[in-house]
């Protein structure tokens, strides 16, 4: 050791951050927490003649990853002394961050023979971790050992290259082998150059590459390289798409997600942290994630092969977003090549190195292709470690002549009791779109899902239990029409999929109030130029014309409550060209919850108190029950059926709520069945629409008794706001509540108060005086009660204090609850009495000891001493006797050291000095 830190050990330890490179020892250092280190391990003296080649070959690593690199330099030494005068360094890596062992290879000449010594100085930063060091060899190199070698795989190819320090003059030859075989003992394949394409390679296999120079065939070769792991990608086996292609990645999306060298893949999943949180999909519940935690990111997901026409302008659209702000930026890149793995032959389309925005953004992409034929989008993260998470959700590919629709397999039951457990598969192009669909219940049920023309369409008949006789199935196109149908058989001859030029809205929804509606629907993958929708009381029937609009949401008022309606919307292509009508779908406006209350509000499900409940789904509306209450006779519960998992609401009566004023809510909650979702809101309307974005507590409920919450909740403004209970319960489970509680809580307001605060003053002191005694009386008046006002002296001196000779700013602030409600403040100016001193103020008064350590005493010659008071040098009185005599001692033992200010009150004179204290 040169300095602090822990020094070099040799050891046979090993774990995920230390351990040999091979064979069963190693060499180790660790930073120190505090002092990072300085730390030598020097080897033997060795013999090197001048004028020779010689190579360093030794293997390191780190213990840690990018956040935390540590430093090691290499010098060699004539004395094996630990400091780096008189050396000549070789190698130097100060930002050694990788975990896993790399190779170094140096080659250096002496310019004297003699002996030398390898000095390996190990300099970290504080905290950084542990370098491992291993397999060291000096050697005389006769044929150049190659370095720095690369293998970029394929599916069955990897092309491979290596550098070197002369050119050997029968070249170089490579082998790849399984990994773990150790280093290879025959010859290998003969290849000129620095670089090959090793061929017939196996798919998704692990390869370890070496490379060694032959300087002359038969009789001299080089060192192999280092081992070079490297993996195939897999092979691909999904069928091309046509266009417009769509993927949000909610099935088999088909798309590879390639395992990096280092660090993490994309992973596809449902991760969902809530609104604000740190990831969550764009719209559905699948998206691709990516974690850059731990090392920089260099990780790719490859699409599906899509099939691309030539010359014609393709538009790529995907919504993308970071976890985090503007300091930790993500970094993403996609490319496009016919290559379904990353490639030189890739072209970069999109690139964004600041991705910062923690909600969805939409990149909008246009490019072309050379020719005709199957094409793979490349995305790939590039982001510095440990900067959070970057996600991408719903791309869609198209050009401007592609027309996606919506298909519908709709399923029948003729006897209206549903399949009996029977079930059917549909497949596009061999891709399962529903597998082990069923009717639970009812007649007739359907299931949209998009195709685009040139889709192939197909069917499987599962079965699976009796009345299969009562089921039937049938297929519509974009327009309603029935283009296949079976009753028990599949559909093995392909349905070929032809899309309409103006393709209907899909995906519409009515998201209905008490008087409002509003609708909202998707477009596949291009907008038509608007859309016209119309809302008109149910049974009216398709409508000719509808109201124009440019979005792809209408919001509709002026509807009557408890009344049912219908909706209509469809596309408007080019002048006079319209799509079908979507719709029409039914709804039935919500009633008007109870009138407004003020707090405290506590409701127990006694009695009605016109909560009202939305199911969005069938069959699984709130209900007052009396199975489970938490006491009394009633409760409230989502009701539940066996055929379809709930999406239900519950909103109370209107509450009068005041803004900025902070009310308590609480209620008893529990489930019947396990993992039940149970979330609480809160808003201005009462219904799913506005409420579904006001949540301020949610959990998976798994409780067979009750439990409690207790949420806090403060308005931005004064009004009506209404309590929202939404279960989505799966179903056979159940949400039950009781006992609704709120109230205001907080300070409340502060009384009106008023200081009678004193008017500058004036005071006069004898000459040669410090200051004088000052007294001055301030008070406050409140309205109504004063419990919990104070007056706090904030700055100056209190009453009776001795104020000194100059201006001295008095501040008194009034207090309730920790709040200043009002302050006084006014000037004390102490002034010299103008005239001449008392000279003879010696012979009156005196006083001994100065300094003082026990008692001081203090005689007038003349007056008899009425009061003495001793103040601090904060002006605060410590001390005060009444001697009534001419000669006084003041006991000043407890007092701690300092400087004292003592005031002497006769009938006639008023007398201050000074007095230290040891």
């Amino acid at each position: 050791m040169s300095g602090p830190g822990t020094p070099w050990e040799f050891s046979d330890e090993t774990s995920t951050i230390y351990g040999p490179s091979q064979g069963q020892y190693y060499a180790r250092a660790q930073s120190d927490f505090e002092n990072g280190g300085a730390a030598w391990l020097i080897s033997k003296g060795i013999n090197i003649e001048a004028g020779h080649t010689i190579a360093l070959d030794f293997d390191y690593r780190s213990s840690l990853n990018t956040l935390f690199p540590v430093k090691l330099k290499v010098v060699l030494k004539q004395q094996p002394i630990p400091v780096l005068d008189n050396s000549t360094e070789l190698w130097v890596n100060e930002n050694i961050q990788i975990s896993t062992y790399q190779n170094a290879h140096k080659t250096f000449e002496v310019s004297e023979t003699g002996t030398y010594y390898l000095a390996f100085y190990f300099y970290p930063d504080p905290n950084m971790g542990y370098i491992s060091l291993d397999n060291i060899n000096l050697y005389e190199e006769l044929c150049p050992k190659p370095v720095n070698v690369k293998a970029i795989p394929g599916q069955t190819t990897a092309n491979i290259s290596w550098e070197s320090a002369s050119t050997p003059g029968a070249g170089f030859e490579y082998v790849i082998k399984t990994p773990g075989s150790g280093i290879p003992t025959g010859s290998g394949i003969p290849v000129q150059g620095l670089s090959t394409t090793a061929e017939d390679l196996q798919p998704a296999t692990q390869y370890e590459l070496y490379v060694r120079s032959v300087c002359t065939a038969g009789s001299l070769y080089g060192k192999w390289s280092s081992p070079v792991t490297f993996k195939t990608y897999p092979a691909t086996t999904a069928a091309p798409v046509n266009l417009p292609y769509n993927e949000s990645f909610e099935g088999d999306s088909r798309w590879t997600l390639l395992e990096p060298t280092v660090g993490k893949p994309w992973v596809k999943g449902d991760f969902d942290s809530g609104p604000g949180g740190l990831y969550g999909p764009s719209d559905g519940k699948n998206y691709l994630m990516h974690d850059d935690s731990e090392n920089v990111s260099d990780a790719w997901v490859i699409s599906r092969g899509i099939n691309l026409p030539a010359g014609k302008e393709i538009t790529l659209q995907f919504d993308y977003r970071s976890s985090q702000d503007e300091y930790y930026p993500q970094k993403m890149k996609v490319v496009v090549s016919k290559d379904p793995f990353p490639s030189a032959n890739s072209v970069e389309i999109w690139n964004n190195d600041f991705i910062q925005s923690t909600t969805y953004n939409t990149a909008n992409v246009t490019f072309t292709v050379p020719d005709n034929g199957v094409y793979y989008l490349g995305y790939q993260a590039y982001s510095d470690a440990n900067y959070g998470f970057v996600m991408f959700d719903n791309v869609k590919v198209s050009d401007k002549e592609s027309s996606p629709c919506e298909y519908i397999l709709r399923l029948k039951d003729a006897e209206g009791d549903g399949w009996n457990n029977n079930t059917m598969n549909l497949y596009v192009n061999g891709d399962a779109v529903f597998t082990d669909l069923t009717l639970p219940i009812g007649d007739v049920l359907d299931f949209p899902f998009k195709i685009n023309s040139g889709d192939a369409i197909t069917t499987v008949w599962n079965g699976g239990s009796h009345s299969g006789f009562e089921t039937s199935y049938e297929i519509l196109d974009s327009n309603g029409n029935i283009v296949g149908s079976e009753t028990e058989q599949s559909i093995s001859i392909p349905i070929i999929a032809s899309c309409p030029n103006c393709a209907k809205p899909s995906n519409l929804k009515a998201n209905y109030g008490q008087t409002t509606v509003d609708l909202t629907w998707d477009f596949l993958t291009q907008s038509a130029t608007s859309y016209e929708y119309v809302v008109q009381p149910a049974g009216t029937g398709t409508p000719s014309s509808g109201t124009t609009i440019n979005n792809v949401q209408a919001h509709v008022e002026d509807l009557a409550p408890e009344t049912n309606y219908e909706a209509y919307v469809r596309s408007s292509c080019a002048e006079n060209e319209f799509s079908s009508w979507a719709g029409p779908i039914y709804f039935k406006t919500l009633p008007n919850p109870g009138t407004a209350v003020n707090l405290p509000y506590k409701y127990g499900f006694e009695t009605d108190d016109q909560w009202i409940t939305q199911s969005i789904t069938r069959n699984n509306q709130w209900e007052i029950n009396s199975t489970y209450p938490v006491e009394g006779e009633f409760h409230a519960i989502q009701n539940f059926n066996y055929y379809f998992d709930a999406n239900s609401w519950f909103f109370s009566r209107g509450l009068n709520l005041q803004g900025g004023k902070e009310i308590l809510i609480k209620f008893k909650y529990r489930s019947l069945g396990n993992n039940v979702p149970l979330s609480f809101s809160i808003a201005d309307k009462a219904y799913a629409f506005v409420q579904k974005n006001n949540i301020i507590w949610s959990k998976n409920v798994s409780n067979e008794k009750y439990d409690e919450a207790i949420l806090s909740f403060t308005p931005s403004s004064s009004g009506v706001y209404y309590l929202g209970f939404n279960s989505l319960a799966a179903k056979g489970t159940s949400a039950l509540i009781d006992d609704v509680q709120v109230y205001l809580v907080g300070l409340p307001d502060p009384p009106q108060c008023e200081y009678t605060c004193p008017e500058n003053m004036t005071v006069y002191t004898n000459p040669g005086n410090i200051g004088a005694v000052v007294d001055y009386n301030l008070t406050f008046a409140c309205d109504g009660n004063s419990n919990g006002v104070f007056s706090v002296l904030a700055q100056g001196l209190p009453s009776g204090a001795i104020f000194p000779v100059g201006e001295t700013t008095v501040k008194h602030n009034l207090i309730f609850n920790g709040q200043v409600i009002d302050t006084c403040s006014f000037v004390v100016k102490v002034e010299e009495r103008l005239g001449t001193a008392d000279n003879s103020k010696d012979q009156e008064l005196q006083y001994y000891p100065n300094p003082v350590v026990d008692n001081l005493t203090v005689k007038m010659n003349g007056d008899t001493i009425e009061n003495i008071a001793v103040y601090n040098f904060a002006g605060s009185m410590v001390k005060s006797e009444q001697p009534k005599a001419k000669t006084a001692n003041i006991d000043m033992r407890n007092l701690p050291s300092g400087v004292y200010i003592v005031n002497i009150r006769t009938a006639s004179n008023v007398k201050s000095f000074k007095v230290i204290k040891k």
